[in-house]
């Protein structure tokens, strides 16, 4: 009677019970596996995923904001498109050169690039290739902002 348990009982369609849970899961590029068996499985998933984005740096990402500047520069864009895509820049990049920068405001200025050059891709050549240059940038830096690269 006692240390003996009962065997579970199925659910009424049938099959076992199941659950799956997950606890204290960061995950940054990675993938998670989820399994389900008729009885008994378990499966354990440990260790850290190490990515260059994991351990960038404010300098790096100062960096990669001239590299996306230095391209807007070099581009056939109208100048005042231009200087409209470098009015989000430079405070942004001024911002992640700080000590302790204000990563919120880095990523909304981020954000208005990105939504301006959005439309410049759809709409004109020059902004077409400006988009592949943005878009590589972004996937660099939104893990150090703590954003998912999809928020541009």
């Amino acid at each position: 009677m006692f240390g003996k348990k009962p065997p579970s009982e199925p659910s009424k369609s049938g099959k076992p019970d199941q659950s799956q849970s997950l606890s204290n899961v960061t995950l940054t590029g990675g993938m998670v596996q989820l399994g389900q068996a008729g009885r008994d499985l378990q499966q354990n998933q440990t260790g850290e995923l190490q990515t260059q984005q994991q351990g960038i740096t404010g300098a790096e990402v100062v960096s990669l904001l001239e590299q996306l500047e230095v391209a807007v520069k070099g581009s056939s864009l109208d100048p005042a498109l231009q200087e409209e895509l470098l009015d989000y820049l430079r405070p942004a990049k001024r911002e992640a050169a700080k000590e302790n920068p204000s990563k919120e405001l880095v990523g909304q200025n981020l954000k208005q690039v990105s939504e301006t050059m959005k439309t410049l891709k759809e709409t004109t050549e020059a902004g077409k290739s400006l988009w592949q240059t943005e878009a590589e940038v972004f996937k660099a830096v939104a893990p150090w902002l703590g954003v998912a690269a999809a928020f541009f």
